[in-house]
């Protein structure tokens, strides 16, 4: 009988940690300084030109290594 109440109490431990842990995160939450639409806007344009800038820089830069390689391999055989 005392491994029963031991399983139980375990199971009940384990339930009042998820529930302490959901009410702390809300409260965390709570804490937290959300953005406004606004500065959601402007700050997905900023990541929006900064993927696009990389991309071109990545373009470029893979486009002309394959040319340099491809004139090195012709001048080499």
């Amino acid at each position: 009988m005392t491994e029963k109440a031991s399983i139980g109490s375990f199971f009940a431990r384990i339930w009042r940690s998820v529930v302490d842990f959901i009410l702390e995160v809300k409260a965390e939450m709570m804490k937290v300084a959300w953005p406004s639409r606004q500065e959601i806007v402007a700050s997905t344009w900023v990541v929006i030109f900064a993927v696009a800038i990389v991309s071109a820089w990545i373009f470029v830069a893979d486009r002309a290594s394959s040319i340099l390689m491809t004139a090195l391999r012709s001048v080499l055989s």
